[in-house]
């Protein structure tokens, strides 16, 4: 598990380099994405939680679990889950098995074939040494 610990008196804009997953965190509580739920992000994250009635505890949690959740590392063998693969027809022809090429503060970079994508941990899922083609 990771030291970096988010904290009330963070600014959104620190939160959101410190990890990649922090915007859908914010999103959960339906906070940054429309013009009637735009935060600053020099607000602090204790003022969002004040401003927004949001539980200081339950903004935090979900921020700071971004550190607990499973990570990936560069070289996994990894896949698209079934469901974001139904939903994006483009991804019809792209290879079954990727593997992840970079990792940078919980965003990943992963290749199928030709294509190239980026995402969160929870974006792809890993494949077992003995799932992989031979």
């Amino acid at each position: 598990m990771s030291d970096q610990v988010f904290t009330p008196d963070m600014t959104v804009d620190q939160a959101f380099k410190m990890h990649a997953g922090a915007r859908r965190v914010f999103a959960r509580f339906h906070l940054g994405g429309c013009s009637n739920c735009a935060i600053s992000e020099t607000h602090t994250i204790g003022a969002v939680s004040q401003d927004y009635g949001i539980p200081l505890t339950m903004l935090l949690e979900g921020l700071n679990g971004l550190f607990q959740e499973g990570g990936l590392a560069v070289g996994d063998k990894v896949r698209i889950p079934d469901e974001i693969r139904a939903k994006v027809p483009q991804l019809a022809g792209v290879p079954e098995i990727g593997e992840i090429k970079s990792a940078d503060n919980g965003a990943y970079t992963a290749e199928f074939g030709e294509v190239r994508l980026q995402g969160l941990s929870e974006d792809f899922l890993p494949v077992q040494a003995s799932a992989t083609p031979a």
